[in-house]
Parts: structure tokens; sequence; C-alpha cells
């Protein structure tokens, strides 16, 4: 995993809003990305156009869930040639979400968007998953299931639900930093981190910030 331009600014022990990606999907690179996108990540589909599903975080949402729909819809119905359905009420990891798609023309025939959408402590969580509409039946149950994966935690590293697992890499990633050679220990450091894949590759992404920081940082991070 190459990581470019990175601001370290530690998620271990923070509240951190994680979701689990199609299986094979990799992170996008998008060289314009809103301020709000935390990660997108690419599929792929039966033509130019790739699916994607991305995660969106607003601050200051002094909104409902059920407030915070009805200005997303109307902002969705603003565009020309949208069609929009509510779907209602949608079980999430982290709690009741709402479900909408939305349809919209583009160059390469119509896309079909799911968007899941969450309010906590005034923030709005935004999962947006788009595809073909030809792909979209093919791709719906994949989609729907990483769009419910939407979860918080506050230690990334309680995701390692083996208790002894969990302990072990925590203590090996508290000395990372600490080799003179700093290429090597970043290959020891990805294969160590594989162990994890099926954790989810924005788990493992987060994770990998993390590592890289503290191993060519100055002085470390420990």
């Amino acid at each position: 995993m190459r990581i470019i331009g990175l601001l370290f600014i530690s998620l271990l022990h923070a509240k951190t809003a994680l979701f689990t990606p199609p299986s094979g999907w990799e992170i996008a690179q998008t060289k314009q990305a809103s301020p709000y996108v935390k990660i997108g990540f690419l599929g792929k589909g039966s033509g130019e156009f790739r699916p994607s599903i991305n995660l969106a975080v607003e601050g200051e949402v002094d909104l409902s869930l059920k407030e915070y729909v009805k200005v997303v819809k109307e902002l969705q119905m603003a565009e020309a040639g949208t069609q929009l359905r509510d779907l209602g009420t949608f079980p999430m990891q982290c709690g009741k979400g709402r479900l909408l798609e939305i349809t919209n023309p583009s160059p390469w025939g119509d896309i079909k968007v799911l968007q899941a959408l969450y309010v906590q402590d005034k923030q709005a969580y935004i999962l947006t998953a788009a595809v073909l509409r030809e792909d979209f039946l093919n791709m719906q149950k994949e989609i729907v299931t990483a769009l419910g994966t939407l979860t918080f935690t506050d230690d990334l590293f309680l995701q390692i639900e083996d208790v002894q697992k969990r302990k072990d890499f925590a203590a090996y990633f508290a000395q990372l930093g600490g080799s003179a050679q700093r290429d090597v220990e970043w290959d020891t450091f990805q294969k160590k981190l594989s162990q994890f894949a099926h954790l989810g590759s924005y788990w493992v992404y987060l994770l990998a910030q993390e590592g890289h920081a503290k191993i060519y940082s100055s002085e470390g991070s420990k």
C-alpha cells in the first residue's frame, strides 16, 4: 500500500467511523475529493464506469435523522433528471439509518445510487454506492451488505476479536519506528497487517496510515 502526503493524526484511540467495502474493491485515488469524503473504494463493472462506494462525514448537523433526510432529498431532486425513492429505515451495525435509492442519467447510462444516512452527535454519516443500472441486480446484495456495516470504535485494535492476537499486535505496533531500516520495517509491518485482511480494507488502510506515520516520522510516535 502506498501512502503519499500523509498527515498523521492518530485514530487508534479516537472515535472512528468504520465500514467494510465489498471484497476485492480497491481504494479510490481521487485528486479532487470532497473534504467531507473520508475514503472511497472502486469495484469492477461491465463497462467503463466502475462501481464505487464512499464514506462522507458532515459535521455541525443540528438535525434529527428525519430532518436531515428531508434536506438530502430536496438537494438530490434539484438535479435535472433525478429519480428518488425513500426506502425507509435501514438497519446498520451502529443503529437505525435511512436508505435512499437515486437514479441519475450519465454519459455511460443511468446510474443507480444507494445512499445510507445516519446521524449521531451532530454528525451526519453518508455511505454512497453508485453502479450502472445494468449491473445493479448483480451487485445489489454485496452493496447493501456493505452499507449496513457502518459502525464506530474508539480503539481500532478492538476489532481484532482474538484477545491474544490483539495484545501481540498492539505490543508490536507500539514499538514501530525504532529501526534505522525503515523500508524493511514498513515491509514487515505490511506483512503482519495482512493477517487481518478479514477485518476489511478500510480497517487495514487506517492501520497502515498509523503504522506508516510511526515508522517514517523523524522520531517515531511511540
